[in-house]
């Protein structure tokens, strides 16, 4: 589905321009800026994103920053929609893969053509992501990453108090769960927002389905996938694990909750791969200050997400050559791999050393192998790459609501989810 308000924008008379004809730069440029907006304002965010900016700065380019924090790219999404509305876009935007198609759709983004050719995009950036960078066959938008969502960060400390094994089902984690909290230990970190939750939830349902559930139901809607005892276990065991959350845990940001495992305050962390980020900036070391895992269940999976730039329309040559060249430099394999170092994700490119990551990081390029062999690689539904945002609102609504109440059913969630859809 496209999105209505950006419809609106272009019949109010927004001027669009295209990139045809622009030059890929293969020399440094005397002056130029990029305005770039984002939502990526914690250490670990902030310390990745220095590697482009420093060497956008090498080639003379200023990166004039436009961050909006908060609500895991909400807040900017939409001050990014009125500033496109108003006719006033950003030179590039962070977005992730709906967002991409959304804009592409409209006609709103640049062509990237010459630049994948030069660097040879077809045969070097992951096939998944290719789905979302390009539009009718041409490279609008250019990853600089590639995340996975359904991991579990362990406090090694902790869980060598326990024995040091790491439980790889849900039943397991009960178990272990409930003896820590017998003994006064906090067994999960949490944030109480809604996309984290959603999260949460989307990593448990494929743990209880598997990647062919997910596919039925999350990514073609199927009716008796999205009905089944499958869907309603999904729920129930998701407010079973919420139930070993904090007092505290209500609206945490996410990185909060990553330091409660980063100061061995609690055991287990279910977040994306760019809590990563955060125990880097903290000195900790994988595998001797904490361990990463699947998410229970969902070993032989890889839910991903990733971020792209957008590039919007800029009036002057020296503008739209910088766009060009911080293009250029997101998909250079010593910037990919450097930024994803810092940030805990694992670079778009498949053609990197993974030598220069870490366990964690080498882990993830090995099981994005693997999975991609047995149709593991999964969009994420709750990181707006497996649905429209329509479709995705249908889900959070309903996730969120059986989070706050406890009134809400399993078979509740599960009939409010299709009635939602059929109202679309």
């Amino acid at each position: 589905m496209k999105s209505k308000s950006i419809k609106q924008m272009a019949s109010r008379g927004l001027v669009l321009t295209t990139f045809a004809g622009l030059l890929s730069v293969g020399t440094a440029i005397a002056s130029g800026k990029v305005e770039v907006m984002h939502w990526w304002t914690s250490g670990g965010e902030a310390n990745a994103l220095n590697v482009l900016k420093e060497a956008l700065g090498a080639q003379g380019i200023a990166w004039e920053d436009s961050a909006v924090a908060g609500g895991s790219g909400t807040n900017a999404l939409q001050v990014l929609q009125a500033r496109v509305a108003s006719g006033n876009p950003p030179a590039a935007m962070q977005m992730h893969g709906e967002q991409i198609k959304t804009y592409a759709e409209e006609g709103l983004l640049g062509d990237l053509s010459e630049i994948a050719t030069a660097q040879n995009w077809d045969a070097v950036m992951a096939p998944e992501l290719q789905t979302f960078a390009k539009h009718d066959g041409v490279y609008v938008g250019v990853p600089f990453n590639e995340h996975r969502h359904n991991w579990m960060w362990v406090s090694k400390k902790i869980i060598d108090q326990y024995g040091g094994k790491v439980p790889e089902t849900w039943d397991e984690w009960f178990v272990l769960a409930d003896k820590m909290k017998a003994d006064g230990v906090q067994p999960l970190a949490h944030g109480g927002q809604p996309w984290q939750e959603f999260m949460l939830w989307e990593d448990i349902l494929v743990a209880v389905g598997g990647a062919d559930f997910h596919k039925k139901a999350v990514q073609e809607l199927d009716e008796t996938a999205l009905g089944g005892d499958k869907m309603v276990q999904a729920f129930d065991t998701f407010r079973k694990v919420l139930s070993y959350a904090d007092a505290g845990a209500a609206n945490r940001d996410w990185n909060l909750a990553t330091a409660m495992v980063i100061e061995d305050k609690a055991a287990f962390h279910f977040m994306g791969d760019w809590a990563k980020g955060e125990f880097t900036v903290a000195n900790k070391n994988a595998d001797v200050d904490y361990l990463c895992r699947a998410a229970p269940g969902t070993a032989g999976t890889y839910v991903f997400l990733a971020d792209y730039w957008g590039f919007f329309p800029v009036k002057d040559e020296a503008a739209k050559q910088a766009q060009m060249e911080m293009a250029k430099l997101t998909m250079d394999p010593a910037v990919q791999t450097e930024f994803n170092v810092r940030k805990g994700s694992i670079p778009a490119r498949i053609d990197v050393d993974p030598k220069a990551f870490d366990a964690c990081g080498q882990a993830a390029i090995a099981d994005r192998a693997a999975a991609a062999e047995k149709g593991g690689v999964l969009p994420s539904l709750a990181q707006n790459h497996a649905q429209s945002r329509e479709v995705r609102g249908v889900f959070e609504d309903v996730i969120t609501s059986f989070a706050n109440d406890a009134n809400i059913t399993s078979a509740d969630a599960v009939a409010r989810i299709k009635a939602g859809l059929a109202g679309l």
